[in-house]
Parts: structure tokens; sequence; C-alpha cells
């Protein structure tokens, strides 16, 4: 059985770390969510060490989870 996806996990970055509303969080695609989060790491002195999700794992979690 696969597991959901982990909606809280992601809404407490969200809020929390970015500073977010619920509005913002909800009208985002998972592309300008990955992208805020990379870009608030870097901003803090975070270094780059895991790649983006390609255009093919995009499209695997769009399928998988919806957006």
């Amino acid at each position: 059985m696969e597991e959901p996806f982990p909606w809280r996990d992601w809404q407490k970055i969200a809020f929390g770390g970015l500073g977010w509303t619920p509005g913002i969080f909800w009208a985002s695609s998972l592309t300008e969510f990955t992208l805020a989060v990379k870009g608030k790491a870097e901003a803090n002195g975070a270094k780059k060490s895991v790649a983006p999700p390609s255009d093919e794992e995009m499209d695997e979690l769009i399928k998988k989870y919806g957006g």
C-alpha cells in the first residue's frame, strides 16, 4: 500500500519556514513549492546537495498525487 502524500509536512515547511498563507500554499504548483524551499535554504547558507526533480519525476508526482 502506498503512503499518502505528506501534506502536513509540506504545510509545516510552507507556513513555518516560508511564511506562506494557506492560500499561497494551495495555489502553488509542486515546482513553485520546491523552488521556494530550495531558494530559502540557499538564502540561509545551505549548500546545493540535491538536484531538483527532473521533468519526468515531476510528471510522475503529478500523476500520483495530482497537480
